[in-house]
């Protein structure tokens, strides 16, 4: 009776995502796909892991934040059930550089073996899109920094995340389950990743799982939110319904889940975390949490079985510990719980 209950809710799910604003043609109209074009140039095993094979993009495509080459890994476990797995790394724009600027081979992990709640009855093929763009996987620009009337830095986050994507066509059988997942840069990636994932995939379950990269900004307080949309470039595929007034990527969670009922969205951060305050909004721990709970809370309200939130206390960047307990409920069990669709995935607020 209840997996006929669970295909009747996502056949009522479909019906509903193709009569909801055709969230198809509202991606395409974002421009973000415009990078369909690209495929990897040549491939290779990875020396360390037997069951990773790297594949290299054309320098012309796809490049890191100083020009260096670019590349992805795939794990294919020859299954419909995909997780998509970006980094972090920090960020990088006029006068503040403190991002990765490269990629190696040696760094690409999967989260595969920390989520401990998953069903052992799935298989899960994994992305690796590293992180090397400097713009959050949020960029779509060319800057000269140094002034000196030449390009010297890209921010190539949207090409390099559509190549991890049209690889995964080429290479996979469709998905029917995807979980984009990613801590600090890379959660602040899923905001992106989520609209070529659903773009590429039109009747994929997308699960979002957003660690330490909530969106929010200075606010405009100290003019980060005007310097990164300009230096990025993400005007170039920001989606024209969303309101951009409240300087912050999480109306595009709002949006997202207004017009596609197979998405459900988890968020996971500390109240005041130092690493995203103190260091690159330059704002209180305190200015911080408010602006976390406000405007996190206004989604969850709109959209309550679909985004909930696992928030603890301090300042901390990214998951510690994975069985973090709060009320009886450890991280790695409520993301097993996300993935899984099971009831007892709530709300969990330290």
């Amino acid at each position: 009776m209840k997996q006929v209950f669970l295909l009747f809710s996502y056949l009522c799910a479909l019906n509903a995502l193709s009569q909801e604003g055709n969230i198809i043609e509202l991606i395409r109209n974002t421009g973000i796909d415009r990078y369909s074009y690209i495929k990897y140039q040549s491939k290779k095993k990875h020396p360390e892991l037997d069951d990773v094979t790297n594949y290299f993009f054309d320098l012309k495509d796809c490049k890191c934040f100083e020009g260096s080459p670019f590349m992805v890994g795939l794990k294919d476990k020859e299954t419909k059930n995909l997780i998509v797995n970006l980094q972090g790394g920090g960020a990088c724009w006029s006068d503040f550089f403190e991002c990765k600027e490269d990629v190696t081979i040696e760094e690409f992990e999967s989260i595969e073996d920390d989520l401990k709640n998953m069903d052992e009855k799935l298989l899960w093929s994994t992305i690796f899109i590293p992180y090397c763009d400097g713009s959050n996987y949020l960029g779509d620009n060319v800057v000269d920094y140094d002034k000196d009337g030449k390009i010297d830095h890209w921010h190539w986050g949207i090409r390099n995340l559509s190549a991890g994507f049209n690889l995964v066509q080429s290479e996979l059988n469709n998905p029917e389950k995807i979980l984009i997942t990613g801590c600090s840069a890379g959660g602040y990636g899923t905001f992106s990743a989520m609209l070529l994932a659903r773009f590429k995939f039109p009747n994929a379950r997308i699960y979002v799982l957003n660690e330490s990269g909530p969106g929010i900004s200075d606010g405009n307080k100290n003019g980060i939110w005007d310097l990164i949309r300009e230096n990025w470039g993400m005007e170039e595929w920001f989606p024209s319904q969303v309101d951009k007034s409240r300087c912050s990527l999480l109306p595009l969670y709002s949006w997202i889940l207004e017009h596609d009922l197979l998405t459900k969205v988890a968020m996971f951060s500390s109240y005041q975390d130092a690493v995203l305050a103190d260091e690159f909004l330059d704002i209180s721990g305190r200015s911080f949490k408010k602006r976390l709970l406000k405007d996190t809370e206004i989604i969850r309200l709109k959209f309550p079985d679909r985004f909930k939130r696992f928030f603890i206390k301090g300042d901390s960047h990214c998951v510690e510990d994975y069985f973090y307990e709060i009320g009886g409920m450890n991280y790695d069990d409520w993301v097993g719980f996300f993935v899984n669709d099971k009831a007892e995935w709530n709300d969990i607020m330290e």
